[in-house]
């Protein structure tokens, strides 16, 4: 079996889960469900420096405040 990750404009994307229902069942797996988008090496340094130096700086916020709002994401 072959996987593949599709970005599906919001227009459409009722129209091609319905084409995908149409397959044969044991022959297709569709899942679902919220991924978070993989960012770049660089991206991802950027926002670990940035939240470095808000703590370095005393910006940072608690960190019960900070699971919560990684929770209600």
């Amino acid at each position: 079996m072959h996987t593949i990750q599709l970005n599906i404009d919001d227009s459409i994307f009722d129209k091609f889960m319905g084409l995908l229902e149409i397959l044969p069942k044991d022959k297709v797996e569709v899942t679902t469900g919220r991924e978070y988008p993989s960012i770049s090496f660089e991206e991802a340094k950027q926002k670990v420096q940035k939240a470095v130096n808000s703590i370095c700086e005393n910006k940072g916020i608690p960190l019960n405040q900070a699971i919560d709002k990684v929770l209600q994401s």
